[in-house]
């Protein structure tokens, strides 16, 4: 039941989102496109699930949108266009998109809690609560038992649980919503680790079984626990683990380091996977082998290497070097013994997992138990979470947890029950380690943790400068910009165009340097959901003739060689290799204090942190960005070579992989 009451849906504010645009444009062939509702819901559950295991792609949401424009008042397809734009990142258009449909839909029991939590989300908690108020204009006590529903809901999607269970446990919800009532009460009962209440209650409503509360009761029994069934059977796992390994330590060959597994996501083109790569070359080479440390071979394993959606843009250069990489989502499950008896209890918690950690467990472990490497190596939280268990399962010797990033904790957006309890569980692990590649996000992880001060490892990233060389068609797009522009300062940019990185507001920059420095001509490289929003802004701002989007490009060091200066205007960064990349080419840098971004910064005056992450000033950036465009020549020069001599040293590949190889040596 959705809940949606039609007859009350209201026409939006003029739209701002693609959701909205899409209701109100005429179907270009309505015969040629027509589907049932009931395939058009199918396939958009189809989407939003390929989506949320990690397969987000533009197509997906443009496909969600024209189902929904099939089928305009279905509130359902609309939902699952929201959600896939939420996952997109964009949470300003997150936002826009739910409000609309909170104003189509605003007695949605599913519309307004994604409206809550995407206000919570954009904007924060106490702001998203007032403006419940103007849909439920006293949610704490509601008039009847549907607005009750509704701000049970919402009150859940704040995080607000106890107003929540107030209001549910209040009312029993009549004839008409006594389920719904009774699968929110067994949402918080299951969250709590009541298991057995859940059921109960489900039970006692007619509601049937829950086949996860089932399962749960089944293997834990009637006590209570401290969260939700994929915390507790992830806690049964790691005990049983654990308790094996202390057991029976696994132990390296010889003193040589035999094998190494980097395991990651993709080779897309980012910065993390970039260090994943400089890594594997670097150990791989002969720097990393000349006094015998490594017997090898090195190797990668990753969830996705599709060509399609760009994921192996770093496979031709490993295959080039000899490096093996493997899709370990091709690996049979189980390692093809599926129906292995002393498994059946270990399936049925893996069966609870959230469904990223279960994949890499059903296809990792014994992929990792196969190639029996000394090392694994696993980059950034979202493989962590999806590889750690099946390491630690897999009886790895060594097993590196390198973190690029601030943690959960400071990301309200990528908060999971499981992840403080995965960590913590891996960690008291003989021969597990954390390392990050900067102090403040090793501090970071040290306070979220409770680890004590040093815990975790900092290998400072290993950064060499890039070729400047380009392709014919690179060469054209610059001649044609530099003709139509006439020379004149260039800010630089180099970032995924999304809300994390935020490149309307690199554009905001622009724009006031545009100000007072009207030669000012700027160049963006990189790609990202916010890639139309961006081109549009600039247009906007009048900056359109003056403005290069480069798109992805695989020759960042040539767009570099035509900047003058870089801004970077992160939310959030772990040790940010495009600052170090634009020092080495001798650029002047200006960032936002994110993450670890004044590790990455030269303290020397050509460079500029901005004083908040949060709450950057653009007009502070472009002061300090006019000023670098007045420097005569021999001032920018001797900015060029200081600049470099203070990368080179501080980022040195030699540096990052003896470090490196220094972590895997040690023994606890």
């Amino acid at each position: 039941m959705t809940g949606s009451f039609t007859a009350r849906a209201q026409r939006p504010d003029p739209a701002s989102d693609r959701l909205s645009l899409a209701l109100d444009a005429p179907l270009v062939d309505p015969v040629a496109c027509a589907m049932t509702l009931d395939d058009a819901l199918a396939e958009a559950a189809a989407l939003l699930d390929e989506a949320d295991r990690g397969e987000f792609t533009p197509w997906l949401l443009s496909r969600a949108i024209d189902l929904a424009a099939q089928f305009p008042v279905e509130e359902r397809l609309q939902w699952h266009v929201g959600k896939l734009i939420a996952i997109a990142g964009d949470r300003q258009e997150s936002l826009a998109c739910w409000r609309c449909m909170a104003q189509r839909f605003p007695s949605s029991f599913i519309i307004l809690p994604e409206y809550m939590k995407a206000a919570s989300e954009a904007l924060d908690v106490e702001t998203a609560g007032a403006m419940l108020a103007g849909y439920l204009p006293v949610p704490e006590a509601p008039a009847n038992d549907a607005d009750a529903l509704l701000a049970a809901r919402c009150f859940l999607a704040l995080g607000r649980k106890a107003e929540a269970r107030t209001i549910l446990d209040g009312r029993d919800g009549g004839s008409v919503l006594a389920a719904e009532f009774a699968t929110e009460r067994a949402r918080l009962l299951k969250e709590e680790g009541r298991y057995e209440d859940a059921a109960r209650t489900l039970t006692q409503a007619g509601n049937g079984a829950d086949r996860e509360i089932a399962t749960a009761v089944r293997l834990f029994g009637s006590a209570s626990h401290d969260g939700p069934p994929s915390v507790t059977a992830l806690q049964a796992i790691l005990d049983d683990t654990l308790a094996a390994r202390r057991e029976r330590p696994p132990r390296r060959a010889g003193r040589a380091i035999g094998g190494i597994v980097l395991i990651g996501g993709t080779l897309g083109g980012g910065g993390a996977e970039r260090q994943l790569v400089n890594t594997a070359m670097g150990l791989q080479g002969e720097t990393a082998r000349r006094d015998g440390r490594i017997g090898g071979p090195v190797s990668i394993f990753c969830r996705k290497l599709d060509t399609r959606r760009a994921n192996d843009f770093y496979l031709p250069r490993l295959e080039q070097a000899g490096i093996r990489v493997g899709d370990y989502l091709a690996a049979p499950p189980w390692g093809g013994l599926t129906n292995s008896p002393d498994r059946k209890q270990l399936r049925a918690l893996v069966a609870l997992l959230p469904p990223r950690m279960r994949e890499g467990i059903i296809h990792l472990t014994e992929t990792l138990r196969y190639e029996a490497p000394d090392i694994a190596q696993i980059w950034q939280d979202g493989m962590i979470f999806a590889a750690g268990l099946a390491a630690l399962l897999a009886g790895v010797p060594r097993i590196i947890l390198n973190v690029r990033t601030m943690p959960p904790s400071a990301r309200r957006d990528r908060q999971k029950p499981e992840q403080h309890v995965l960590y913590r569980g891996l960690l008291s692990a003989a021969g597990v380690t954390l390392s990050a590649n900067s102090a403040m996000v090793a501090r970071a992880y040290e306070e979220w943790l409770e680890l004590a001060p040093g815990s975790v490892a900092v290998i400072a990233n290993g950064v060499a400068r890039l070729p400047a060389e380009s392709s014919d068609e690179e060469q054209a797009r610059w001649q044609a910009f530099d003709r139509r522009t006439g020379g004149g300062f260039t800010l630089g940019g180099v970032m995924r165009l999304d809300e994390n990185k935020r490149p309307l507001f690199w554009l905001e920059i622009c724009a006031a340097l545009a100000k007072s420095v009207p030669e000012a001509r700027f160049v963006l490289a990189g790609n990202g959901p916010l890639r139309e929003a961006a081109r549009a802004y600039a247009q906007d701002k009048g900056m359109g003739e003056r403005t290069l989007f480069v798109g992805r490009s695989a020759h960042i060091g040539f767009w570099l060689e035509r900047m003058d200066a870089l801004a970077l205007t992160s939310r959030h960064e772990g040790m940010p290799n495009a600052l170090i990349e634009a020092q080495l080419a001798g650029l002047p840098v200006v960032s936002t204090p994110a993450g670890g971004a004044a590790e990455a910064v030269a303290p020397m005056a050509a460079n500029h942190l901005l004083a908040d992450a949060d709450h950057p000033d653009a007009v502070e950036a472009a002061a300090h960005l006019a000023r670098l465009a007045q420097r005569g020549e021999p001032d920018r020069e001797a900015d060029r070579i200081a600049l470099k001599h203070w990368a080179e040293r501080h980022f040195a590949m030699d540096r990052m992989i003896d470090r490196t190889i220094e972590l895997f040596a040690e023994q606890e």
